[in-house]
């Protein structure tokens, strides 16, 4: 039962066919890159005169929720006149997807709006010929590669050990031979390299009706069409993000089953849990609530192991738990992403108004410290950015590293228990157009773009409390981030008295 989970929804592209995968769907994109594809990973190819786009994944159209892949890949490629001016035909696009774009003069892979289709490649000055693959530790196999030593120090680091939710630093990962493709970046597979696409221009201040318009419509439309395609297993919680994608699925709402894991280290009545219940009660929409426990299957664990390097074993449990539940009939609906447009990482370090954001500053809101790895490969991010225009920084570090290397690497590793993962946010127009929206709505703690955008799509979701066990924690750490010593000190009493309070 558990052998097909091996691998579930990865490939591996490289210049032949692997023999020991030839269960796999077989791609051919030139006479030197060849695709290997996990039988359950959706694919399609389109090939026009001497030119082919190759999807791997799904894609969304909101403009027309009623497209499938082949309608949207097929009116891709009769728009196709060069790669240069190719990206911005997808900005409009959800979903999960990798496409494989051949002008006939250059072939360019890139990616969903956030990395979520994860891609690695070998850099080709170590291995000569270019490999992909959904992970690591796939290439590595097949090429017989070692753990870089540097990697190996910071794996492990004390930093890096006690974080149960452990990153990689941007384009890092275990082997030195091997990179992973961020978001906003293409990569050559004629010369191997990689280039940044995005930013290209400078974003148009929205106002904020304007923001709501367009925002609410975009993400209704999302899931609309992802509704088309799927059977859908929403992931509520007690939070904003999951709030504001239930909101977009009123009008669906009846066609999807609503999913909360209870933790195992979490109580059952917890308030992810209690408020999800509560939320849908009153909505005539029925909960389930899959509870993940220790008693985990051997095959199933040692599946687990190898589908990744390094994998999170604190997401063992609950991905177990949700096989077993849902057999992988389901594509399971996400409110992640939202964060990009919430100004989190700017509220955690707001001294970078007044102070340039350093490689150092990057390491300390990702809780690696101040580790030599992880630092040598911000400030290689920071050095490489080019021109941002008017986009935040620490939006498109959020986007690029909190998003496209460690939420890309999660949702690989609960690939294992659904049939595929949608998350509604992973959209570059959408996200762009969030953005746009003045600072000052999207800020902490009162987040008005997105309880703005709930009151506008489905304003009885806000009878009931969002996050209610934060709220006091979220005051008082941003208080703390803004006051500096000595007068944060002489407050630290009072705020820890609320903290116990709470």
């Amino acid at each position: 039962m558990f052998e097909k989970l091996l691998y579930h929804n990865q490939f591996v592209l490289g210049p032949f066919f692997i023999e020991e995968l030839a269960s796999w769907k077989r791609i051919k994109i030139n006479s030197s890159m060849h695709l290997n594809v996990h039988p359950d990973l959706n694919t399609y190819q389109a090939v026009y005169e001497n030119k082919s786009i190759t999807l791997l994944g799904f894609i969304l159209d909101p403009e027309n929720p009623q497209a499938s892949d082949s309608d949207i890949i097929n009116g891709l490629i009769h728009n196709l006149s060069d790669c240069d001016t190719f990206f911005e035909l997808t900005y409009d696009f959800g979903g999960r997807w990798i496409l494989i774009v051949n002008d006939a003069k250059e072939i360019r892979l890139f990616h969903d709006a956030t990395g979520l289709r994860q891609v690695f490649y070998t850099e080709t000055h170590f291995t000569k010929d270019l490999w992909c693959a959904s992970q690591p530790g796939i290439i590595a196999q097949l090429l017989s590669l070692k753990m870089d030593k540097d990697a190996v120090d910071f794996i492990n680091s004390y930093e890096f050990r006690i974080n149960k939710e452990f990153r990689f630093p941007c384009d890092s990962s275990p082997y030195k031979e091997i990179k992973h493709l961020l978001p906003n970046h293409y990569l050559n597979l004629k010369t191997g390299l990689c280039k940044r696409y995005w930013p290209n221009k400078p974003f148009q201040n929205l106002p904020l009706e304007e923001g709501l318009e367009k925002s609410s419509r975009i993400l209704k439309a999302l899931m609309k069409s992802a509704s088309n395609r799927f059977d859908l297993a929403f992931g509520l919680t007690a939070g904003l993000d999951s709030r504001l994608v239930l909101a977009a699925s009123k009008e669906i709402s009846n066609k999807i089953s609503y999913i909360t894991v209870r933790q195992i280290d979490k109580p059952d009545n917890y308030p992810d849990i209690i408020i999800p219940s509560t939320l849908l009660s009153k909505l005539g929409l029925k909960h389930d609530v899959v509870k993940s426990s220790f008693i985990i299957n051997d095959e199933f664990i040692n599946i687990f192991k190898k589908n990744v390097t390094l994998p999170h074993y604190i997401y063992a449990p609950d991905a177990h738990a949700i096989l077993a539940y849902y057999c992988q009939s389901k594509v399971v609906v996400t409110g992640s992403v939202s964060e990009i447009a919430r100004w989190s990482f700017r509220s955690q370090l707001p001294r970078s108004h007044w102070k340039k954001v350093t490689a150092y500053d990057l390491s300390l809101v990702q809780n690696i410290g101040g580790s030599q790895f992880a630092t040598k490969h911000f400030e290689n991010w920071l050095s490489g950015l080019g021109e941002t225009y008017n986009l935040d920084v620490l939006d498109l570090f959020e986007w690029e590293q909190g998003h496209g290397t460690w939420l890309a690497m999660c949702q690989l590793e609960f690939d294992i228990a659904w049939k595929d993962i949608f998350t509604p946010f992973n959209c570059r127009n959408l996200l762009i157009t969030m953005l746009s929206v003045k600072k000052k709505y999207r800020r902490p703690p009162k987040y008005e773009l997105h309880k703005k955008l709930i009151l506008k799509l489905w304003p009885e979701l806000l009878s009931v409390s969002i996050n209610p066990h934060y709220d006091t924690k979220t005051f008082c750490s941003i208080i703390k981030s803004y006051i500096r010593s000595p007068l944060k000190k002489i407050l630290k009493k009072a705020i820890n008295s609320v903290q116990r309070d709470d």
